[in-house]
Protein backbone atom coordinates (compact mmCIF):
# COMPACT_ATOMS: atom_id res chain seq x y z
CA UNK A 1 0.00 0.00 0.00
CA UNK A 2 1.44 3.36 -1.04
CA UNK A 3 -1.43 5.85 -0.78
CA UNK A 4 -4.44 6.08 1.57
CA UNK A 5 -7.26 8.58 0.92
CA UNK A 6 -9.25 9.50 4.03
CA UNK A 7 -12.54 11.38 4.20
CA UNK A 8 -13.07 13.92 7.01
CA UNK A 9 -16.67 14.28 8.25
CA UNK A 10 -17.98 11.05 9.70
CA UNK A 11 -14.59 9.44 9.09
CA UNK A 12 -11.39 11.09 10.38
CA UNK A 13 -13.35 13.65 12.44
CA UNK A 14 -15.06 12.52 15.64
CA UNK A 15 -18.40 13.68 17.02
CA UNK A 16 -16.77 16.98 18.07
CA UNK A 17 -15.54 17.56 14.49
CA UNK A 18 -11.95 17.07 15.63
CA UNK A 19 -9.17 14.64 14.73
CA UNK A 20 -8.51 12.49 17.79
CA UNK A 21 -4.94 11.92 18.93
CA UNK A 22 -5.40 8.19 18.23
CA UNK A 23 -6.30 8.90 14.60
CA UNK A 24 -3.58 11.53 14.27
CA UNK A 25 -0.97 9.10 15.61
CA UNK A 26 -2.06 6.45 13.09
CA UNK A 27 -1.78 8.93 10.22
CA UNK A 28 1.72 9.90 11.34
CA UNK A 29 2.69 6.23 11.65
CA UNK A 30 1.54 5.57 8.08
CA UNK A 31 3.48 8.59 6.83
CA UNK A 32 6.60 7.47 8.68
CA UNK A 33 6.22 4.08 7.00
CA UNK A 34 6.43 5.77 3.60
CA UNK A 35 2.70 5.76 2.84
CA UNK A 36 1.14 8.97 1.53
CA UNK A 37 -2.05 9.85 3.41
CA UNK A 38 -4.28 12.27 1.51
CA UNK A 39 -7.35 13.99 2.96
CA UNK A 40 -10.29 13.71 0.55
CA UNK A 41 -13.26 15.86 1.57
CA UNK A 42 -16.10 18.07 0.50
CA UNK A 43 -14.66 20.85 2.66
CA UNK A 44 -12.55 23.74 1.37
CA UNK A 45 -8.77 23.40 1.44
CA UNK A 46 -8.35 26.34 3.84
CA UNK A 47 -10.79 24.74 6.28
CA UNK A 48 -8.97 21.39 6.05
CA UNK A 49 -5.61 23.03 6.77
CA UNK A 50 -7.05 24.36 10.04
CA UNK A 51 -8.23 20.86 11.07
CA UNK A 52 -4.86 19.34 10.23
CA UNK A 53 -2.96 22.10 12.02
CA UNK A 54 -4.98 21.49 15.20
CA UNK A 55 -3.91 17.84 15.08
CA UNK A 56 -0.29 18.55 14.18
CA UNK A 57 -0.65 16.94 10.76
CA UNK A 58 0.25 17.83 7.20
CA UNK A 59 -0.95 16.05 4.06
CA UNK A 60 -2.00 16.50 0.45
CA UNK A 61 -5.64 17.55 0.17
CA UNK A 62 -8.41 16.66 -2.24
CA UNK A 63 -11.02 19.33 -1.48
CA UNK A 64 -14.49 20.34 -2.70
CA UNK A 65 -15.34 16.70 -3.49
CA UNK A 66 -12.46 16.48 -5.94
CA UNK A 67 -12.74 19.89 -7.59
CA UNK A 68 -9.25 20.83 -6.36
CA UNK A 69 -6.09 18.91 -5.51
CA UNK A 70 -3.23 20.41 -3.45
CA UNK A 71 0.06 18.86 -2.39
CA UNK A 72 1.32 18.94 1.19
CA UNK A 73 2.97 22.32 0.52
CA UNK A 74 -0.43 23.82 -0.43
CA UNK A 75 0.52 24.03 -4.11
CA UNK A 76 -2.44 23.60 -6.46
CA UNK A 77 -1.91 20.54 -8.65
CA UNK A 78 -5.27 20.37 -10.42
CA UNK A 79 -8.67 22.06 -10.31
CA UNK A 80 -12.03 21.71 -12.03
CA UNK A 81 -14.06 24.88 -11.44
CA UNK A 82 -17.64 25.29 -12.62
CA UNK A 83 -18.40 27.52 -15.58
CA UNK A 84 -19.59 30.78 -14.00
CA UNK A 85 -22.87 31.15 -15.91
CA UNK A 86 -23.75 27.55 -15.10
CA UNK A 87 -22.96 28.09 -11.42
CA UNK A 88 -25.05 31.27 -11.33
CA UNK A 89 -27.97 29.42 -12.92
CA UNK A 90 -27.85 26.89 -10.06
CA UNK A 91 -27.60 29.66 -7.46
CA UNK A 92 -30.48 31.60 -8.98
CA UNK A 93 -32.68 28.50 -8.59
CA UNK A 94 -31.54 28.00 -4.98
CA UNK A 95 -32.36 31.61 -4.07
CA UNK A 96 -35.75 31.42 -5.79
CA UNK A 97 -36.52 28.29 -3.73
CA UNK A 98 -35.19 29.83 -0.48
CA UNK A 99 -32.29 27.47 0.22
CA UNK A 100 -29.41 28.09 2.57
CA UNK A 101 -26.34 27.62 0.38
CA UNK A 102 -22.56 27.88 0.43
CA UNK A 103 -20.42 28.58 -2.62
CA UNK A 104 -16.93 27.19 -2.24
CA UNK A 105 -14.30 29.06 -4.22
CA UNK A 106 -10.54 29.35 -4.30
CA UNK A 107 -10.85 32.54 -2.21
CA UNK A 108 -13.59 31.95 0.37
CA UNK A 109 -16.91 30.22 1.04
CA UNK A 110 -19.67 32.66 0.12
CA UNK A 111 -23.04 32.31 1.83
CA UNK A 112 -26.16 34.52 1.90
CA UNK A 113 -26.57 36.96 4.77
CA UNK A 114 -30.13 35.77 5.30
CA UNK A 115 -29.02 32.14 5.53
CA UNK A 116 -29.41 31.95 9.31
CA UNK A 117 -32.93 33.34 9.01
CA UNK A 118 -33.86 30.71 6.42
CA UNK A 119 -32.66 27.86 8.64
CA UNK A 120 -34.32 29.30 11.75
CA UNK A 121 -37.68 29.35 9.94
CA UNK A 122 -37.11 25.78 8.76
CA UNK A 123 -36.27 24.67 12.31
CA UNK A 124 -39.59 26.02 13.57
CA UNK A 125 -41.49 24.21 10.82
CA UNK A 126 -39.71 20.90 11.37
CA UNK A 127 -40.11 21.01 15.15
CA UNK A 128 -43.83 21.77 14.81
CA UNK A 129 -44.43 18.95 12.34
CA UNK A 130 -42.08 16.33 13.86
CA UNK A 131 -42.32 15.87 17.66
CA UNK A 132 -39.57 13.21 17.55
CA UNK A 133 -37.02 15.75 16.30
CA UNK A 134 -35.24 17.79 18.98
CA UNK A 135 -33.98 21.36 18.79
CA UNK A 136 -30.58 20.10 19.94
CA UNK A 137 -30.28 17.89 16.84
CA UNK A 138 -31.08 20.75 14.49
CA UNK A 139 -28.78 23.23 16.23
CA UNK A 140 -25.93 20.70 16.13
CA UNK A 141 -26.38 20.20 12.38
CA UNK A 142 -26.54 23.93 11.63
CA UNK A 143 -23.59 24.86 13.88
CA UNK A 144 -21.51 22.16 12.22
CA UNK A 145 -22.25 23.84 8.88
CA UNK A 146 -21.49 27.34 10.18
CA UNK A 147 -18.20 26.29 11.82
CA UNK A 148 -16.18 26.00 8.61
CA UNK A 149 -13.23 28.32 8.20
CA UNK A 150 -13.38 30.93 5.44
CA UNK A 151 -17.11 31.74 5.33
CA UNK A 152 -17.96 35.23 4.01
CA UNK A 153 -21.55 36.52 4.09
CA UNK A 154 -22.88 38.26 0.97
CA UNK A 155 -26.25 39.74 0.07
CA UNK A 156 -26.53 37.45 -2.95
CA UNK A 157 -24.47 35.12 -5.14
CA UNK A 158 -24.19 38.05 -7.57
CA UNK A 159 -21.70 39.60 -5.13
CA UNK A 160 -19.20 36.76 -5.48
CA UNK A 161 -16.00 38.30 -6.89
CA UNK A 162 -15.62 37.93 -10.64
CA UNK A 163 -12.14 36.44 -10.31
CA UNK A 164 -13.19 33.72 -7.84
CA UNK A 165 -13.15 30.15 -9.17
CA UNK A 166 -16.33 28.37 -8.13
CA UNK A 167 -15.54 24.78 -7.14
CA UNK A 168 -18.67 23.60 -5.38
CA UNK A 169 -22.19 24.70 -4.43
CA UNK A 170 -23.72 23.17 -1.30
CA UNK A 171 -27.44 23.47 -0.60
CA UNK A 172 -28.66 22.77 2.95
CA UNK A 173 -32.18 22.33 4.30
CA UNK A 174 -33.97 20.71 7.23
CA UNK A 175 -37.09 20.22 5.10
CA UNK A 176 -37.15 16.87 3.31
CA UNK A 177 -39.46 17.98 0.50
CA UNK A 178 -37.14 20.86 -0.38
CA UNK A 179 -34.12 18.56 -0.41
CA UNK A 180 -35.87 16.03 -2.63
CA UNK A 181 -36.92 18.77 -5.02
CA UNK A 182 -33.37 20.08 -5.27
CA UNK A 183 -31.72 16.68 -5.51
CA UNK A 184 -34.12 15.64 -8.25
CA UNK A 185 -33.69 18.93 -10.12
CA UNK A 186 -29.91 18.73 -10.36
CA UNK A 187 -29.20 14.99 -10.38
CA UNK A 188 -31.11 14.80 -13.67
CA UNK A 189 -28.80 17.41 -15.24
CA UNK A 190 -26.03 15.54 -17.08
CA UNK A 191 -23.96 18.74 -17.33
CA UNK A 192 -23.41 18.69 -13.55
CA UNK A 193 -22.29 16.29 -10.86
CA UNK A 194 -24.61 16.12 -7.86
CA UNK A 195 -23.66 14.30 -4.65
CA UNK A 196 -25.08 13.96 -1.13
CA UNK A 197 -22.72 14.16 1.85
CA UNK A 198 -25.20 14.40 4.74
CA UNK A 199 -28.88 13.94 5.54
CA UNK A 200 -29.52 17.66 5.11
CA UNK A 201 -27.71 18.59 1.91
CA UNK A 202 -26.80 18.07 -1.71
CA UNK A 203 -23.79 19.44 -3.57
CA UNK A 204 -23.37 20.49 -7.19
CA UNK A 205 -20.11 20.74 -9.11
CA UNK A 206 -18.41 20.29 -12.48
CA UNK A 207 -18.73 16.86 -14.11
CA UNK A 208 -14.95 16.38 -13.87
CA UNK A 209 -15.01 16.78 -10.11
CA UNK A 210 -15.20 13.66 -7.94
CA UNK A 211 -13.09 12.19 -5.18
CA UNK A 212 -12.45 9.14 -7.35
CA UNK A 213 -11.15 11.17 -10.30
CA UNK A 214 -9.00 13.29 -7.99
CA UNK A 215 -7.56 10.20 -6.31
CA UNK A 216 -6.72 8.70 -9.72
CA UNK A 217 -5.06 11.97 -10.76
CA UNK A 218 -2.98 12.21 -7.59
CA UNK A 219 -1.93 8.55 -7.76
CA UNK A 220 -0.84 9.00 -11.38
CA UNK A 221 0.96 12.23 -10.51
CA UNK A 222 2.91 10.34 -7.85
CA UNK A 223 3.56 7.31 -10.02
CA UNK A 224 1.38 5.05 -7.89
CA UNK A 225 -0.88 2.37 -9.38
CA UNK A 226 -4.50 2.45 -8.23
CA UNK A 227 -4.07 -1.15 -7.02
CA UNK A 228 -1.68 0.28 -4.42
CA UNK A 229 -4.22 2.74 -3.02
CA UNK A 230 -6.90 2.51 -0.33
CA UNK A 231 -9.81 4.81 0.51
CA UNK A 232 -11.72 5.22 3.77
CA UNK A 233 -15.13 6.94 3.89
CA UNK A 234 -18.69 6.89 5.12
CA UNK A 235 -21.00 8.76 2.75
CA UNK A 236 -22.33 8.92 -0.80
CA UNK A 237 -19.81 11.52 -1.95
CA UNK A 238 -17.12 8.94 -1.07
CA UNK A 239 -18.44 6.24 -3.40
CA UNK A 240 -16.31 7.23 -6.40
CA UNK A 241 -13.06 6.86 -4.43
CA UNK A 242 -14.17 3.83 -2.41
CA UNK A 243 -14.93 1.92 -5.61
CA UNK A 244 -11.95 3.13 -7.65
CA UNK A 245 -9.24 2.60 -5.00
CA UNK A 246 -7.43 -0.71 -4.76
CA UNK A 247 -9.20 -1.27 -1.44
CA UNK A 248 -12.36 0.49 -0.30
CA UNK A 249 -12.97 0.64 3.44
CA UNK A 250 -16.31 1.79 4.84
CA UNK A 251 -16.66 3.31 8.29
CA UNK A 252 -18.75 1.45 10.83
CA UNK A 253 -21.15 4.41 10.85
CA UNK A 254 -21.56 4.36 7.06
CA UNK A 255 -24.90 3.58 5.42
CA UNK A 256 -25.41 -0.11 4.72
CA UNK A 257 -25.42 0.43 0.95
CA UNK A 258 -22.00 2.15 1.25
CA UNK A 259 -20.67 -0.81 3.24
CA UNK A 260 -21.95 -3.21 0.59
CA UNK A 261 -19.78 -1.50 -2.05
CA UNK A 262 -16.57 -1.81 -0.02
CA UNK A 263 -13.98 -4.51 0.57
CA UNK A 264 -13.89 -3.99 4.33
CA UNK A 265 -15.72 -2.25 7.16
CA UNK A 266 -13.83 -0.63 10.03
CA UNK A 267 -15.01 0.82 13.36
CA UNK A 268 -17.08 4.01 13.63
CA UNK A 269 -15.65 7.54 13.62
CA UNK A 270 -16.25 7.80 17.38
CA UNK A 271 -14.25 4.57 17.87
CA UNK A 272 -11.20 5.80 15.90
CA UNK A 273 -12.14 3.68 12.91
CA UNK A 274 -9.51 5.36 10.71
CA UNK A 275 -6.73 4.35 13.10
CA UNK A 276 -8.04 0.79 13.19
CA UNK A 277 -8.13 0.62 9.39
CA UNK A 278 -4.64 2.10 9.00
CA UNK A 279 -3.20 -0.38 11.51
CA UNK A 280 -4.72 -3.25 9.52
CA UNK A 281 -3.28 -1.86 6.27
CA UNK A 282 0.16 -1.52 7.85
CA UNK A 283 0.05 -5.10 9.10
CA UNK A 284 -0.90 -6.28 5.61
CA UNK A 285 2.01 -4.34 4.15
CA UNK A 286 4.49 -5.62 6.75
CA UNK A 287 3.26 -8.97 8.12
CA UNK A 288 4.84 -10.22 11.32
CA UNK A 289 7.40 -13.07 11.01
CA UNK A 290 4.99 -15.48 12.69
CA UNK A 291 2.44 -14.97 9.93
CA UNK A 292 4.90 -15.78 7.15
Amino acid sequence: MKLIAVDLDGTLLNADSRISEVNAAAVRKAQESGITVVIATGRAVYDVKERLKEAGLNAPIISANGAAVHDDQERLLASYPMERNQAFSVLEWLEENEFYYEVMTDQAIYSPQKGHQILTIEMDRVLSANPDVTLKELIYASEKQYSQAGIVRVASYQHIPQEAKIYNILAFSFEEHKLEKGRSRFSSDSSLTTVVSSNHNFEVEDTRASKGNALAYLASHMGIAMEETAAIGDSYNDISMLTSAGKGIAMGNAHDDIKALCDEVTLTNTENGVAYAIERLLKEACPSPSSL
